[in-house]
């Protein structure tokens, strides 16, 4: 008995490393689409609320046509990721107060939205405000407040943190997520080329 089930372990063994290996050496392209359609499954928003943007701003829309932005700060991930806040807009969902909301720009296309919130009780709210749009995502550790949702348009996380009391939403393009790990693999590829 103890000796089949020592040869059904290195069965196992066997196949995996056979499974890892034809990995390794799969076209990246097709990869990458499993990946994608793999996170769809499990984080997948619940049917037609996944966001194509906020508030009236489409993805990709182009900064020169969205009126009241007022400049905030620059992320600089991508080669610059420059976030405004927007003239008039209402901090406030439901019930939750909303303490700041950040509209990102890549290379002057609407690329991500950034919403935070102060306080448990503003956070606890606003959760369940999030959850009942688009579903409860995914939560991948049930002790730690952090909820994924990988959609065809967008992807989003929300989260909270417990010591400063902040929570967290970010929606992003994943059309415009895919063009910005194209810009920076140019930047490696480049200070490769360039920079020795």
């Amino acid at each position: 008995m103890e000796r089949k089930l020592s040869k059904i372990g290195w069965l196992i063994v066997i196949c995996c490393i056979v499974l890892v290996g034809s990995l390794a050496y799969a076209d990246t392209k097709t990869e990458t689409n499993l990946e994608d359609e793999l996170r769809a499954l499990i984080f997948n928003f619940k049917p037609d609320s996944e966001p194509d943007g906020f508030r009236g701003i489409k993805w990709g829309q182009d900064i020169s046509t969205v009126k009241g932005l007022i400049f905030h700060s620059t992320d600089p991930s991508y080669g610059g990721v420059a976030l405004y806040t927007r003239e008039g807009d209402e901090l406030r969902m439901g019930g939750a107060e909303l303490e700041l909301i950040l509209y990102g720009f890549w290379q002057d296309k609407f690329c991500d939205v950034r919403i935070y919130t102060k306080g448990f009780s503003n956070w606890s709210i606003f959760k369940a405000i999030v959850f009942e749009k688009f579903g409860e995502g995914y939560q991948g550790n049930e002790y730690i407040e952090k909820y994924t949702w990988w959609g065809e348009k967008a992807w989003m996380v929300l989260d909270y943190n417990e010591i400063s009391k902040e929570g967290k939403l970010v929606m992003w393009s994943k059309d415009i997520s895919k063009q910005q790990e194209e810009w920076e693999k140019e930047q490696v590829k480049k200070g490769v080329e360039e920079g020795w």
